[in-house]
């Protein structure tokens, strides 16, 4: 029988890997990283570490051997070279399907609920449960939650103001600001209603933190129950600083659940969730309501109410992302050898004199960090001890901060520079800068459909794809908008880079004012992995390049 686990620290005592730290997409999806994580995969013929290929040169880079790899959701690239000798499933069902042969597949208690219910169609499961823990309810007032975020809203609204008020490009846009406009639980009871729960489980940080008002204590989650108005926060038991006033205790979060909800639909987030818990949620015969990509949307949609927090996000991107890659440059022109971990450094050591010399009151921290030499790999990932000389031929920083507050993360930023060292990738470079702000944020306006920005940044680039074919940044091997259409070009932003709200075919999503997002062109090709990205807001008047010095 082939066994699932997505255990993380048998992935570190097997592997060597620690997954948090080496993959990317595991640092950037604060919301679902357990649906990217790497599982365990144990069959009578072996084992395997199932990776997505979009993390293949980061579990390269780490040292785990490509034989004990098994990749699956082919990563998007118009640079086929680089994957050729590297085969992917087309997805985790297809690869679990085959590795099962026939035979039925054992999930372990700590694989989400989302690829139980990916397999269920697929292979026949059996799950192991959890052993259950008891918790202790406290309840949160709702009024609490509205006069934290005001408080920390009105000093975000006064530091962004002074921050940008000398950056003449960014004129208008502190008008914009507002520190009373608060629609967390109206949005959420509209999310409710649209799904006719009964009661919503709420455990990924992003979404906890949002909905309390205070940092996550180590297992907790929090039940919003909306025929009473009531926020609920479950913690096990002994836990310390917990918010709220203790109500009682029970079992385990099944049975609190169970209890406290006046009905079985339950929505959980089922990109987080373990299938453990899904299955104790069952055994207490709650009705089980998939709504991470609602979820997801509740942040995006209501982002711009912090836009004082994005913007002291982005300016702190900029600055840090710049001047890290001006130290760069300056040193490899002077012929000095460093690695990608001094660049991280400097960039790390930028976030705080911007904290320090700007008087920022809140914690700036690093969200995610892509910064890699495409000589060590054109795959995105974090920095690790490689040399950049005089042979570096292109590197890319692409990286987001969090401003946080009590433990609470207000804003998050995601922006990418490069420094590109050969004339073509010089040349791409500045030109992917004019596709950004014009060809892909100069659609950005009320009333534009998502996926048709992506329709219109090809035809943008259209005319110019035969040069990047002259100077030998794209091949002629390769349809390029049938493999752009597989990627995005910008997101909204939602506490996170959203993946509910994507610059891409299918998604439907409308902008508005105070639709706030990323505006992106990765580029992959041959000897240069080349990101530039901004970040964008649409306002009353018009729409702003945010991360633009």
């Amino acid at each position: 029988m082939l066994s699932l686990t997505a255990d993380a620290s048998q992935v570190e005592q097997i592997y060597g890997l620690d997954a948090r730290k080496s993959l990317l997409f595991s640092a950037i999806r604060l919301d679902s990283y357990p649906l990217v994580a790497p599982l365990i995969a144990r069959t009578d013929a072996g084992r395997y570490l199932l990776v997505r290929q979009q993390e293949q040169g980061n579990a390269l880079s780490a040292g785990v051997p490509k034989a004990q790899i098994k990749f699956y959701a082919p990563w998007v690239t118009i640079d086929p070279r680089i994957v050729a000798d590297t085969s992917a499933s087309a997805s985790l069902a297809t690869l679990v399907e085959d590795l099962a042969d026939g035979a039925p597949v054992r999930l372990a208690a700590d694989v989400v609920y989302s690829h139980y219910r990916t397999l269920a169609g697929s292979v026949d499961l059996v799950v192991d449960g959890q052993d259950p823990t008891p918790v202790t309810a406290y309840e949160i007032d709702v009024e609490t939650v509205l006069t934290r975020f005001a408080g920390w809203r009105q000093e975000g609204v006064r530091t962004a103001r002074r921050l940008i008020e000398d950056v003449e490009h960014l004129s208008g846009l502190s008008e914009e600001f507002s520190a009373d406009q608060d629609s967390r639980f109206e949005a959420l009871r509209a999310l409710i209603d649209d799904r006719s729960l009964d009661a919503l489980l709420i455990t990924a940080p992003p979404n906890f933190t949002e909905v309390t008002g205070f940092a996550q204590p180590n297992g907790a989650a929090a039940l919003w129950l909306p025929d009473m108005n009531r926020l609920i926060v479950l913690a096990p038991e002994g836990t310390s600083g917990v918010h709220g006033s203790p109500i009682d205790q029970f079992p385990s979060v099944g049975a609190a659940v169970r209890t406290l909800a006046r009905g079985a639909r339950t929505g959980v987030e089922d990109e987080w969730i373990t299938v453990g818990l899904a299955r104790e949620l069952e055994d207490e015969h709650a009705e089980l309501v998939p709504v991470s990509t609602d979820l997801a949307h509740w942040r995006d949609v209501r982002d711009h109410e912090d836009l004082a927090f994005q913007v002291i996000a982005a300016r702190a991107s900029v600055f840090a992302i710049e001047e890290a890659l001006a130290w760069a440059e300056e040193g490899l022109d002077a012929g000095r050898s460093f690695s990608e971990l001094d660049i991280n450094a400097v960039y790390l050591d930028k976030l705080t004199e911007f904290r320090t010399a700007d008087e920022i009151p809140f914690d700036i921290e690093p969200y995610f960090t892509n910064l890699h030499s495409s000589n060590r790999m054109l795959f995105p990932g974090p920095p690790v001890d490689f040399p950049i000389n005089a042979d570096t031929t292109c590197i890319q920083l692409d990286a987001g901060v969090r401003v946080v507050i009590d433990g609470v993360t207000v804003a998050t930023s995601d922006m990418a520079r490069t420094l590109p060292r050969t004339a073509a990738a010089k040349e791409a470079y500045n030109f992917f800068f004019e596709v950004v702000r014009q060809g892909i944020i100069g659609q950005l306006r009320p009333g534009v459909v998502c996926e048709d920005v992506h329709e219109g940044t090809l035809r943008y680039l259209a005319p110019h794809l035969d040069r990047m074919v002259e100077i030998g940044m794209l091949g002629t091997d390769v349809d390029f908008n049938t493999e752009y259409r597989k990627r995005n070009v910008g997101h909204l932003m939602g506490k996170q880079e959203s993946f509910a709200n994507e610059l891409r075919p299918g998604y439907k999503h409308v902008l508005e004012v105070g639709s706030y997002g990323a505006a992106e062109i990765p580029w992959r090709y041959e000897n240069a992995a080349i990101g530039t990205e901004d970040l964008w807001y649409v306002g009353r008047d018009r729409t702003y390049i945010v991360s633009k010095r």
